[in-house]
């Protein structure tokens, strides 16, 4: 195996703290004489909750003008993936539009479509908020989304979509994995 990914630095922190380790002694190796017997398959059990409360904030600090673009990512999330999601490489699975609708419309909306994505285990989906209406106002729906969005626990990663999918007036959404046991 090689170590040439590692740096000088790293191979001598590596060797410092080796220092003084020795091999375990490599005595007889034990032989069972009796077949296991298969474990029996384990159940999977999804941890999703049937219904969930969300208690999002409405309050925008900093607002975005229509133009501008929406980012957002949790610092498991790997690099090559966000850049993936930017590119819209990752078909989405589902899409919620929210053009016209009332503030309080599109957050319930919004809860409603992740908890049901998160159930179906969907990992991509596409969040239509528009680009707003009046010009000189900022846009009130694509505020609340930017805002929203990273308050939900299952939500990894969002970002502008390419034009194709909506462009600056819709985000693709990167979702968490269920939990499966």
């Amino acid at each position: 195996m090689s170590d040439d990914f590692l740096s000088d630095e790293d191979k001598a922190a590596f060797n410092e703290h080796m220092r003084g380790v020795t091999p375990l002694p490599q005595g007889e190796k034990y032989q069972s004489t009796s077949p296991s017997k298969p474990l029996p398959p384990r159940r999977k059990q999804v941890l999703i909750p049937s219904s969930k409360t969300y208690f999002l904030s409405d309050t925008v600090y900093d607002p975005v003008p229509s133009e501008a673009i929406l980012s957002f990512k949790r610092p498991q999330v790997l690099d090559k993936q966000f850049k993936r999601l930017i590119r819209g490489l990752q078909p989405w699975e589902a899409k919620l539009d929210l053009h016209g609708c009332k503030s309080d419309e599109a957050r319930e909306r919004l809860c409603n479509f992740i908890e049901q994505q998160v159930k179906q285990q969907h990992r991509y989906i596409l969040v239509i908020h528009g680009i707003g209406g009046r010009e000189g106002t900022p846009p009130v729906i694509k505020n609340l989304v930017n805002r929203w969005l990273p308050q939900f626990g299952e939500v990894l990663a969002f970002h502008s979509a390419q034009p194709k999918d909506g462009g600056k007036g819709a985000v693709y959404v990167l979702l968490q994995r269920t939990r499966e046991y």
